[in-house]
């Protein structure tokens, strides 16, 4: 369905707040079905990429998960570390930027970004209780919005 390669959440594992960390890999972590993506040296194409965020249907509408992308030339983007910059933010109307609410799923959620960083990742959390989104997947692709 997606190329493997640019995958950021396989939606292998149920979302649960205790499994919400950001990966720090290019290997894709088995507790979470995250992994962070090497786009190449200079980044994205300069008319930039897009992330595809899709959110099956959630039972709890009070429910939140916040999601946006960040790109950094390391892989590893724990800590303070400088680099590190939020190029994308997902969200839908009715919450702040980068908020999805239980009670807006099912949704698919784009954002395009373009950037000179090396390394991209989905940054996800969900918020209070377990937001019942075992299936989410995130993934890149150059054609979500093709030219005419």
């Amino acid at each position: 369905m997606f190329d493997e390669n640019l995958i950021l959440l396989d939606g292998t594992i149920s979302l649960l707040d205790s499994l919400d960390t950001p990966p720090i890999s290019v290997t894709r972590d088995a507790s979470t079905g995250a992994a962070v993506i090497d786009i190449g040296a200079g980044g994205t194409p300069a008319d930039g990429i897009t992330a595809v965020l899709i959110l099956p249907t959630n039972a709890t509408s009070g429910d939140t998960v916040t999601a946006y992308i960040e790109a950094a030339d390391h892989v590893d983007m724990t800590g303070t570390t400088p680099d590190v910059e939020r190029v994308g933010s997902f969200g839908i109307a009715n919450a702040t930027q980068g908020v999805i609410l239980g009670s807006e799923t099912p949704d698919n959620a784009f954002v395009k970004f373009a950037t000179r960083k090396r390394y991209v990742r989905l940054n996800l959390t969900v918020g209070a209780g377990d937001l019942g989104v075992g299936a989410a997947k995130c993934y890149l692709t150059p054609y979500a919005f093709p030219r005419l």
